[in-house]
This record gives structure tokens, C-alpha cells and sequence, in this order.
């Protein structure tokens, strides 16, 4: 923008309007500087004059006060060395006590107790001055500590508006051990009725205090303030903390008046005495002094603004053409900005659309990938199950049988690996089952170390006796992996992650979207990281958003967290401290059944299927020969094809049918449109889907449905084929 052409032309009536508003506004600054130094100086001097004489006042009731409590710690001294001298015979000690204090105002009664809190001597008969709840907390003090010497209660109440507070010394033997304690009541209102008698304007105030800023007594009195602590108030905190004595401006808790205030401790007791006055009240002079100096000032001042409105009229109409140029300039590159921001937006739009498709892409390559690598799976594992089952590794010598044991761990490593992959693409339905976390935990112990790495330290806090969690066991360890990984990148400088497990009861349902009362099993990972700032904390959740920088994730991580523990019908919920570190809570639902324990013999028992009839449907070659070949094994009646249409043939050909087993995904008609149409054409037949990638299966499935998935063993097989098969006697038992 070329700024030097919206400059007004500078005419001569235009610089002696400059000048002139020059010189007003100097002699405005002068005027106001003026009289502000001098309004500012005369209400310094007032307020120090009142804290000088506050100060001096205020030293004055500590004097008075330190006497009055002398007086009564001399009397409880006296008590204590009559009670040492008259053990273990206490007769006529109570009576002595009465005449001692007899004319004492402050002292309402002493008493004395041994060290479990029971009286031995007391002046008063009914101890309602000396509660023994107070009592016992001065004796819990002496415990702690037997030689902590003078000690002074909070206030308690006696009587309306009557409040006393006791003093108390200890009883100690030869040897320094607690044998007993004596305490003096402190009437509280004797140093209200002191304080009533100086002639304080009627806005001042007279509190006497505990060191430690609990208010014992005040004057005027106010009933709700005794016993509240104002330790946090700055005569306590700037005072009090580095000196004896001193005077400040601070606002009154009381009713929030700004009041002048001198506070002064007492030498040789734990209290001190603050007096106050409103600032209000002391400036009543000092204003109506300052109006009239404002009011001189304003007349100079006046007769400048007159000359410059004066001189200033011939300058308006170009300076309002000057303003309305400006104004259209300003428009303009308002509308520039909105434009620039919108091409902003956009590009910002088109770039998350390119990466949700570079992700999309990337999840259907993968999901593509893992289907195929589940059937070739399918395949090594069924064959290797059928060869084990027949004995085939019987060598005399173990060596095939170990070879072919190798072969099924690599198969099943590589079908954990194709779960790991659907999972990433979100092409895998949850299966949830009762897991045990602290097992899940304790698995992954060796893959968690490694991606932490040498800077990075694990700690593990596995609660006893943990609920099992319906969830699905594949998810919720992806789930553990992408929180441990996003709490070691808050740790660049090192630290330590904590993995957490508890459980947890809900009487209540918190919120509108959140899961509803029940128990939950709760997994919590927490760093000593950077944390997360507030304005980005409600945003974590959001799919593609990241704080990292470009290379260092996609955003996609704790949006799946929050997918898969929403899914599993559990939630997460998220607290960090900026600065100080993060904890991510995932609730899931506790299962109404214990987990499978894994046995250490991976052998299995024969399994021998029930004398029934399937038709096996898929359209892969190898697949379908091993599947056959390991239900015919397992002694069911098995037909097979290679279509939904050759399947829909022998189920119209063949009544026998008992089940159909079809895959999922196949070329032409799919598994799913296959269930729908023998269903309408043998509404007897069972169904019993096997996949091993599916976009849609969890709009495919409904309830009653059964899914095995791939890559699968022939005791898979047998588990859900039987399952099927005593639901389906039931039905027709029922028919």
C-alpha cells in the first residue's frame, strides 16, 4: 500500500492547525502533569501521616495485649507448677486454682490434664471453657513435639457471640516425656471490650490474631470472621514473614473496603494485633482540596480546546475527504484479506482432502494386501493343521514335527501382523472377547521398551485383582501402543511413562454421549512431559490434527484411541498440565466372563465334528481344497463350489444341507448376498461367513450370524460349526 499518497497535502492553514494542537496539547500536559504530582503528592503525605499514627497506635495494643496474655501465661505457669508439687494428690488443687484467677477478667479457668486428655484439677466444674476436642488438639501438638513450649488455640465459641481460645504448657518429666498439660480459657471478649474503649473513627477496626493469620478476636465485632484465617493476606505473607511490625495498604476480606493498616507481632506470644481505617474516610479533606485544584486546572485548559475547535473548522471538510478516502483504502484491503483468507482456507481444505485420500488409498492397498495374505495363510495354517492332525511330523525323531510347530508360529505371527494391518486401515470389525489386561500388558513389555527407546523409561502399575475387559484384543493393543508412543515424543529430554490399570464403578452416567453406569476396567498412561495447553486440549481427538512436525505423525493416532474405546461402548477422557505432564484414561466395560488362559502345550485334544451336512462357498481355489479337506477331517459331510450361483444350485438340489460356510469376499455374488438369497430359499439352512478383510461386515452381520476369520485352524472350524449347530437343534426342537 503506497501510504505517502494518502497523505493530506500540506497546506498553511493544515500546519498551523498541526501547530496549534501541538501547543494546546502541550500546555494540557503540563497542566494535568501538575496537577496530578501535586494531587499525587498531598495523598502520599496524608496516607503516611495516618500510617505514622496507625503504627504508633497499633504499638501501643500490642503493649496492652502482650500484658493481658502475660498475665494469663503466668497464671497457667503458676497452675503447672502447683500441679508438678501436688502429685498425686490433686485434693483442694481445683479450689486453689478458682482463687487464683478470681478478678482475672481474661481468664475464664484453667485446667489441668494428664497425657491421655483426662482432667486432674480444674477451676471450672463443667469444663464448658475448655472443650476437650481442643484440649485433645493440643495435646496431639505436645505428642509431636513435648518441648514445643507456649501454644494458643484457634477460637471456639462458649456462648452466643462469646468466644474463648486456650493457652496452653506442657507437663513433662526428668526424662522429657509428655506426662500431662495445662491450659488457660482465654476470655476473648475481655480484648474486644479493651479495644471498644479507643475512640477509632467510625470506620476503624482492632484484630487481634494467631501468627499464623486466624482471627481470635475483633472491633467491631463480626461473628463470622472469628475463626477464619487470613494467612494468605499480605499483613501475613509481606509483613509478618520477614519482620515485626509494619503498616500497608490491602483490601479488607470483611467488606472489601481499601483500608490502611498496621500490623505489630507480640514479642513473646504467638499473636499479633492489626488496626485499620478506611482509606475513604481519611481522604474526605484531600478530595474536596483535589476538586478545587482540578477545577483551577480545567480553566487553561478549557480556553486552549476553545482556540483549537476554533481554528480547526477551516481543516474539517478536507480532513473529512481525507477520512473517506482512508475509509475506502481500508475497505479495500479489508476485502483483500477476506480474499486471502478464503484462498487460505481452501488450499488448507484441499490439503487435509489429499491427505484423507492418501490415507484412504493407503488403508484400501493395505486392507487389499492383508486379504490376500490372510488366504495364503488360510492355506499354511490348514495344512499344517491337517498334517499335525494326522501325524505327519511323527518322525522318530521330532525334527519334522518341530519344523512344521516353526511353520505354524511363523503363520500365526503373520496373521497377528495382518490384524495389526486391518486395524491401521480400519477395514477389521471389533471382536470383542474377555481379555485380561494386565496379561495384554505384560506381553507387550518387550515391543513398549523398543519403542520408547534408551531415554525413555517404562513403569507399570497393575492393579490386583483386575476385572476382565470386553474389548477386542487386537484394538487394545494398538490402542496402548499409540498412547505410550505419543507420551514418549512429549518427552524429548527423557522421563518416565506410567502404565496404569484399575477398576472402576459408575453410579451414574456422565453426561449425554458418555457410557452409561456400570463397571469399567480402566487403562491410564501417563508422562512427565510438556503437556498440552488448554486452547489445543479440546482438539486432540480430531482425525488429522497434530502438533508434530510434518514427518512426525499424521493426527490419526489418538483419534483411533477414541474410535476404538467409543466403539467397545467405554470412553477416554484426558487431563494434562501445561508444563507438567499428561494422562490419557481409556474406560472399557468389564466382562461378564473370565479369559481363555493361553496354555503352555499348544497340542490339542481330537476334535471330532457331528454327523452334518455343509456346503463350503469360495472362490479361491487353495483355500476352499484346505477348508474342505480340514471339515472332512474333522468327519463333517462336505460339498464345495466356487460361486454364490453354483451354491444356490445344490442347496435347490441338495434338502440335506445343514449349514452353509461362505466366504465373505468373492467376485460376483458376495458372501452377503448370498446369506440373503439362500435364506429366502432354505430358511432352515444356518450361516456361517468366514473373512478375512471386509469393508462393510458389520453392516453384513446381524444378530444370530457367526464369523470365522482367516486366517483360521480346523479347532476354529469345529467351535463355531458346533456353536451353530446346537443353536440350530434348539430352534427345530422348539418348532
Amino acid at each position: 500500500m503506497n501510504r505517502q499518497a494518502l497523505r493530506p497535502p500540506l497546506r498553511h492553514f493544515v500546519s498551523v492547525s498541526v501547530a496549534l494542537r501541538i501547543a494546546a496539547g502541550a500546555v494540557l500536559i503540563l497542566v494535568a502533569g501538575a496537577a496530578f504530582y501535586e494531587l499525587h503528592t498531598s495523598r502520599r503525605a496524608v496516607i503516611a501521616d495516618t500510617e505514622r499514627q496507625m503504627a504508633r497506635l497499633d504499638m501501643v495494643f500490642a503493649e496492652q495485649t502482650g500484658r493481658a496474655v502475660e498475665a494469663v501465661d503466668l497464671l497457667v505457669l503458676g497452675a503447672l507448677e502447683t500441679v508438678q508439687a501436688q502429685q498425686p494428690y490433686m485434693d483442694g488443687v481445683g479450689e486453689t486454682l478458682r482463687r487464683r484467677i478470681r478478678g482475672v477478667r481474661q481468664l475464664a479457668a484453667i485446667v489441668a490434664v494428664d497425657a491421655s486428655g483426662q482432667a486432674i484439677a480444674s477451676s471450672d466444674s463443667d469444663r464448658s471453657t475448655t472443650p476437650p476436642a481442643t484440649v485433645e488438639a493440643l495435646l496431639v501438638r505436645y505428642r509431636a513435639n513435648p518441648r514445643a513450649g507456649l501454644l494458643i488455640s484457634p477460637p471456639f465459641r462458649v456462648a452466643e457471640n462469646k468466644w474463648n481460645a486456650l493457652l496452653a504448657r506442657p507437663i513433662c518429666a526428668a526424662d522429657g516425656t509428655l506426662t500431662g498439660m495445662v491450659v488457660g480459657s482465654i476470655n476473648l471478649s475481655y480484648f474486644e471490650d479493651f479495644y471498644r474503649a479507643v475512640e477509632l473513627n467510625e470506620n476503624g477496626a482492632i484484630v487481634l490474631h494467631l501468627r499464623d493469620g486466624t482471627v481470635l478476636a475483633r472491633f467491631p465485632h463480626v461473628d463470622k470472621a472469628i475463626g477464619t484465617s487470613f494467612g494468605d493476606l499480605p499483613p501475613f505473607k509481606e509483613v509478618l514473614a520477614h519482620a515485626q511490625a509494619g503498616t500497608l495498604l490491602m483490601e479488607s476480606p470483611v467488606d472489601g473496603s481499601i483500608r490502611v493498616t498496621a500490623i505489630r507481632a507480640l514479642r513473646a506470644f504467638p499473636l499479633a494485633v492489626m488496626i485499620s481505617v478506611e482509606q475513604g474516610r481519611i481522604l474526605v479533606d484531600w478530595r474536596r482540596e483535589a476538586l478545587a485544584l482540578v477545577a483551577i486546572a480545567l480553566l487553561p485548559g478549557g480556553a486552549v480546546v476553545i482556540l483549537l475547535l476554533s481554528l480547526s473548522r477551516r481543516s474539517r471538510q478536507v480532513e473529512r475527504l481525507l477520512e473517506q478516502t482512508h475509509a475506502a483504502h481500508g475497505m479495500a484491503e479489508q476485502a483483500k484479506d477476506r480474499l486471502l483468507q478464503q484462498i487460505a482456507e481452501r488450499e488448507k481444505a484441499e490439503g487435509a482432502l489429499r491427505q484423507a485420500q492418501r490415507i484412504e488409498a493407503i488403508g484400501q492397498l493395505t486392507g487389499g494386501v492383508a486379504h490376500d495374505f490372510n488366504n495364503l495363510l488360510t492355506v499354511v495354517l490348514g495344512n499344517v493343521d491337517i498334517l499335525q492332525r494326522r501325524g505327519g511330523g511323527d518322525d522318530g525323531n521330532g525334527v519334522v514335527a518341530a519344523r512344521l510347530s516353526a511353520i505354524r508360529s511363523a503363520a500365526e505371527r503373520g496373521a497377528t501382523l495382518t490384524g495389526h494391518l486391518l486395524a491401521f486401515a480400519r477395514r477389521q470389525p471389533l471382536m470383542p472377547k474377555a481379555v485380561d489386561l494386565n496379561a495384554t500388558i505384560r506381553g507387550m513389555r518387550d515391543l513398549l521398551d523398543s519403542a520408547l527407546g534408551v531415554r525413555v523409561h517404562a513403569h507399570f502399575v497393575l492393579a490386583d485383582d483386575l476385572w476382565p475387559a470386553m474389548v477386542d484384543q487386537s484394538q487394545i493393543e494398538l490402542v496402548i501402543l499409540n498412547l505410550v508412543i505419543n507420551a514418549r515424543d512429549a518427552m524429548q529430554d527423557g522421563g518416565v511413562v506410567t502404565i496404569e490399570t484399575a477398576n472402576h464403578r459408575r453410579t451414574e452416567t456422565p453426561g449425554t454421549d458418555g457410557p452409561p453406569a456400570g463397571d469399567y476396567v480402566g487403562i491410564t498412561v501417563r508422562d512427565t512431559g510438556t503437556g498440552i495447553p488448554p486452547d489445543i486440549l479440546a482438539r486432540v481427538f480430531e482425525p488429522f490434527f497434530t502438533t508434530k512436525p510434518p514427518g512426525g505423525g499424521s493426527g490419526l493416532g489418538l483419534s483411533q484411541v477414541f474410535g476404538t474405546a467409543r466403539q467397545s461402548g467405554g470412553e477416554v477422557r484426558i487431563e494434562s498440565e501445561f508444563g507438567r505432564g499428561t494422562a490419557v484414561t481409556v474406560d472399557l466395560p468389564r466382562a461378564t466372563i473370565m479369559p481363555l488362559r493361553a496354555s503352555g502345550d499348544r497340542r490339542e485334544t481330537p476334535l471330532k465334528g457331528t454327523n452334518a451336512t455343509i456346503l463350503l462357498v469360495d472362490d479361491d481355489d487353495p483355500v476352499r481344497a484346505v477348508t474342505a479337506a480340514m471339515l472332512r477331517e474333522l468327519g463333517y459331510n462336505v460339498r464345495d463350489v466356487d460361486s454364490g450361483e453354483a451354491a444356490l444350485a445344490a442347496l435347490k438340489q441338495d434338502v440335506g444341507t445343514d449349514i452353509l460356510l461362505t466366504d465373505l469376499v468373492m467376485s460376483g455374488m458376495n458372501g452377503s448376498q448370498l446369506a440373503t438369497a439362500a435364506k429366502a430359499q432354505r430358511p432352515d439352512v444356518s450361516i456361517v461367513f468366514i473373512s478375512g478383510y471386509a469393508d462393510e461386515i458389520e453392516d453384513t452381520l446381524i444378530l444370530g450370524d457367526r464369523l470365522i476369520r482367516k486366517p483360521f485352524r480346523a479347532a476354529d472350524l469345529h467351535r463355531a460349526i458346533e456353536a451353530v449347530l446346537v443353536e440350530r437343534q434348539e430352534v427345530l426342537s422348539k418348532a
